[in-house]
């Protein structure tokens, strides 16, 4: 079942294809970013230093984050076709952001998925 907490918001189309082909090019690693949302629309990643990407997690500095209340959660990609999160997915969930994108093979615009900070299902519209 799909919980409706962000129901009103979406993610651009293009910010969709441009973290999918980040996803390809950091394939078999992980890919992980910061996102922020304008007017209730997801439109940018953020690209934080010291960022890591691993064969089996990425790690996302968050003291490197700006203040910026618009940042409203996170994107990472699976190497496999899973966009189910992990239980280390979900522990970092519930400590930061609202929204959290979990992209997997074959990185399209069918293979992702968008979770809450409990980590249950959420719908995102796509914009664009």
């Amino acid at each position: 079942m799909l919980s409706q907490d962000k129901a009103s918001l979406r993610i651009d189309a293009g910010l969709l294809d441009a973290i999918n082909e980040a996803a390809v090019q950091t394939y078999p690693n992980e890919f992980v970013a910061a996102l922020r949302a304008e007017e209730g629309t997801i439109r940018e990643m953020l690209m934080l230093p010291g960022t890591i990407s691993g064969e089996t997690s990425g790690i996302l500095h968050l003291h490197m984050l700006p203040i910026d209340f618009s940042v409203v959660g996170t994107v990472h990609s699976h190497p496999g076709h899973s966009a189910r999160p992990s239980e280390a997915d979900l522990a970092f969930f519930s400590h930061f952001g609202s929204v959290h994108i979990i992209t997997c093979l074959p990185f399209d615009r069918t293979s992702w998925r968008a979770y809450n900070l409990r980590g249950e299902r959420i719908e995102l519209k796509v914009e664009g």
